[in-house]
């Protein structure tokens, strides 16, 4: 069993990771991968803890964000489709042409 230190660890890696991709990439794909990932890690963050203190409502609010972030993606895959239609291109760098 993995202790609860190390789980923070790995999910601070994990969130860090995350908040690189978000910061340095400009394609909508990796983009949103890089959310995915720190959701991950906040999950996994959030199911650790409920292991560690015997308490289920840290496993509850990690289905709740599992469904929420779900929902997120197909949202933002839908609009990255919108924008591919009308730009022919998925990268962030010509969100500036768009107004209306």
């Amino acid at each position: 069993m993995i202790s609860y230190q190390n789980l923070t660890i790995v999910t601070s890696i994990l969130f860090a990771v995350a908040v690189y991709g978000i910061l340095s990439r400009r394609n909508g794909v990796t983009f949103i991968i890089s959310a995915e990932i720190a959701l991950n890690a906040a999950i996994l963050n959030f199911v650790g803890g409920s292991d560690e203190f015997s308490s289920l409502g840290g496993a509850s609010y990690a289905l709740m964000i599992l469904v929420i972030a779900v929902i997120e993606t197909v949202v933002i895959i839908s609009m990255l489709i919108t924008y591919y239609k009308r730009t022919g291109s998925i990268s962030f760098s010509s969100l500036k042409d768009l107004k209306g």
